[in-house]
């Protein structure tokens, strides 16, 4: 008969959530700050090439990148949800093996 084993790293999955939160940090940063830095930085220049990227710029649609970072913050919960009861069942199941109960 096979033997079943779930194993389960909860310390690897923790950082994998801490990464996945930083990275959502640092892209929000980037999308919300990217179109007005750069507009800001083009209006010392002068050339009929600068107005049409300020033009592109100005047109850009953070819409996509709103709903990336909305689906991003939903499977980071999703993850901290199941750490969480991960956790739950890990401190059961050993206090159950503790108290010599089943």
């Amino acid at each position: 008969m096979a033997k079943s084993e779930i194993k389960l790293d909860i310390a690897d999955l923790e950082s994998t959530l801490d990464r996945l939160d930083s990275s959502i940090e640092e892209f929000t940063s980037y999308t919300t700050s990217f179109r007005s830095h750069t507009r800001d930085r083009l209006k010392a220049f002068n050339s009929d090439f600068i107005d049409k990227v300020d033009a592109l710029l100005a047109n850009m649609n953070d819409d996509m990148n709103s709903d990336l970072i909305d689906q991003l913050n939903a499977i980071h919960q999703s993850g901290k949800a199941l750490l969480n009861n991960m956790k739950e069942v890990d401190e059961e199941i050993s206090a159950k093996i503790g108290s010599g109960s089943s």
